[in-house]
């Protein structure tokens, strides 16, 4: 009996070791996303792309940036509408959304450069592109 339950103490010790040693925010190694380092311009923005892959389901895409311009400082800016919904095929794919200021605000000066970062995010995990240099072109 003693044997027994030093047995399964052990058991769940060692599960409990196993599930607490993965990161429950680290998605698998084949899933990615990236953001292109050209945004253009769009009627309501900035036109933001890049491609992802993910397995089975869906995920949801989040886009930040901050550009400057020629004249009004720097602009945050964020992917509308917020949590575009992507299907994951297990294949690459190519996702696009318009960049808006994040004060609701209209830009009338020229954007120029800055930094951005595309997430992807999933039920049990999200990954994300890195900071991306970006420029206007």
């Amino acid at each position: 009996m003693f044997g027994t339950k030093c047995a399964l103490v052990a058991v769940a010790g060692a599960a409990t070791m196993m599930l607490c040693s993965i990161p429950a925010s680290a998605a698998p190694e084949d899933e990615f996303i990236t953001l292109n380092s050209v945004v253009t311009s769009s009627p309501d923005g900035l036109q933001a792309t890049g491609t992802y892959r993910c397995d089975g389901g869906i995920g949801y895409l989040d886009v930040s940036a901050q550009m400057a311009t020629s004249g009004s400082g720097t602009i945050q800016l964020t992917s509308f509408p917020p949590g575009v919904t992507l299907q994951c095929t297990n294949r690459v794919e190519s996702w696009s959304v318009v960049l808006k200021p994040s004060n609701g605000q209209l830009v009338l000066v020229p954007y120029t450069e800055g930094t951005g970062t595309a997430q992807l995010n999933r039920k049990y995990w999200k990954t994300d592109s890195g900071q991306v240099a970006l420029h206007f072109g």
